[in-house]
């Protein structure tokens, strides 16, 4: 099927691969593990035929038929970002009559380099699709509800007005364009566009939604309550539930995936764990040694990507998890582990203690630590406008105290007092960034 026809039946492709996923995410274990193997199975006969993964099944001493379900995967080596950057440029370099028809997207480039990515049409429906059925799972209808959502950052919009069909009420999207709350103005019209168009659903990046239920609290401004609300983009933290909750109510959906991979882990309101969509991706938990384990690293496997298939990524991130009837759930997830406090003797040591410390007192909104030299660490704190509970000199003393245990006498603790935190240029707000 030729490209131009492909694109025209993109929604038809998607509609389509819609009807085949799980709607509900849970149900027969044993059914939805059977169908998991099935797929495990399926995508590594498409890698095999593809040369960069047939290497390496040959380094390894494997063949598609070691491949059964989710844990065979413990088998195959991990693909990192460097590798997984390095072979996408290889194949746009090597495939000039073809390269124009795939579909191209971008890494925000949070860890420093942004990541040009290729996928196939097809591959492209599928994870729309899957974004579509998460959105289903926790009772969200595509079709007849509400959302407000944010510009992409990579493709352009052909459009600023409703469609024919969303002007009789059918697939209902208005796109909200961050920049529109740099300024007070700007932000007042957003939140009166807010209750104005009463969406069923919010779906913006992290810091630009903690920032409108901060100026909305600053501010006494009332935001009607959606049904529901997700950030994306980052790691949702004890501390942005507490602060989004008191603006936008208690139904916050934490859902989690990639550019690169998709959604793929949700947790739905009232729930105290993570479900995984396990008819569309492996979630694989390895450890120090790269072993299956409860704990520790997130690797990903998309299991509809066989075009260009992303087989044991390393998402960069960790948690905690545990498994039952042969499904595995996530109960925390702690955050990237490449961001890292460098020390002069060479040493790295991880961040996680770090995102901690504002757990164990209340009166912040949000925080960010820049180390800006081996012996300079600069806290950036935002006061919680509705929370008084502890004066700004003792959450100072609180940080200083806690880093002093964490690193003795190593850094000149710099606490920074601000009304925003503004986010970094790709529209994230990371909670560690070294400046040096």
């Amino acid at each position: 099927m030729g490209f131009q026809i492909q694109k025209k039946l993109f929604n038809v492709f998607t509609f389509a691969y819609l009807l085949r996923l799980d709607r509900k995410l849970t149900g027969d274990p044993a059914k939805i593990k059977a169908r998991q193997n099935r797929n495990v199975h399926k995508l590594m006969k498409s890698a095999y035929e593809i040369p960069f993964y047939r290497k390496r099944f040959d380094e390894n001493h494997l063949t598609p038929d070691d491949f059964h379900c989710a844990e065979d995967l413990a088998k195959f080596p991990l693909l990192t970002k460097d590798e997984l950057r390095n072979w996408m440029k290889e194949l746009y370099d090597t495939h000039p009559g073809t390269r124009d028809s795939w579909d191209v997207t971008s890494t925000s480039g949070s860890t420093g380099v942004p990541l040009r990515l290729y996928q196939s049409q097809r591959e492209h429906a599928y994870t729309n699709a899957n974004w579509i059925r998460v959105l289903m799972s926790f009772g969200y209808d595509p079709f007849f509800g509400k959302m407000i959502t944010f510009e992409s950052s990579y493709r352009s919009e052909k459009k600023a007005h409703d469609s024919i069909v969303q002007k009789f009420g059918i697939l209902r999207r208005r796109k909200l364009s961050e920049k529109r709350c740099e300024t007070d103005e700007g932000m007042r019209e957003v939140i009166a566009e807010l209750n104005e168009y009463a969406p069923d659903l919010i779906c913006l990046r992290k810091n630009c939604i903690v920032r409108i239920a901060l100026f909305a609290q600053k501010h006494g401004l009332e935001i009607r309550h959606p049904k529901w609300y997700i950030p994306v983009s980052e790691m949702v933290d004890e501390i942005t539930v507490s602060t989004l909750a008191r603006t936008f109510g208690p139904n916050l959906v934490d859902a989690y995936g990639s550019d690169e991979t998709g959604s793929c882990i949700i947790k739905h309101p009232g729930k105290d764990y993570y479900a995984i969509c396990n008819d569309t991706h492996v979630v694989n938990i390895y450890d120090k040694e790269n072993h299956l384990s409860d704990n520790g690293r997130i690797i990903l496997t998309p299991l509809f990507k066989t075009e260009f298939p992303l087989i044991n990524y390393d998402i960069g991130d960790e948690a905690s998890s545990y498994k039952k009837d042969g499904l595995r759930y996530i109960t925390k997830i702690h955050g990237r582990l490449n961001d890292m406090v460098k020390h002069e003797n060479g040493d790295e040591t991880s961040v996680l203690e770090l995102r901690k410390i504002p757990n164990d007192i209340s009166g912040i909104a949000q925080f960010r630590y820049v180390q800006e030299s081996y012996h300079d660490l600069r806290v950036e704190l935002v006061r919680d406008p509705e929370d008084t509970t502890c004066s700004d000199e003792e959450i100072s003393a609180h940080f200083r105290d806690r880093l002093t245990q964490l690193y003795g006498d190593e850094f000149r603790v710099r606490v920074e007092w601000l009304d925003v935190i503004p986010p970094d240029p790709n529209g994230k707000l990371r909670c560690f960034v070294r400046a040096f």
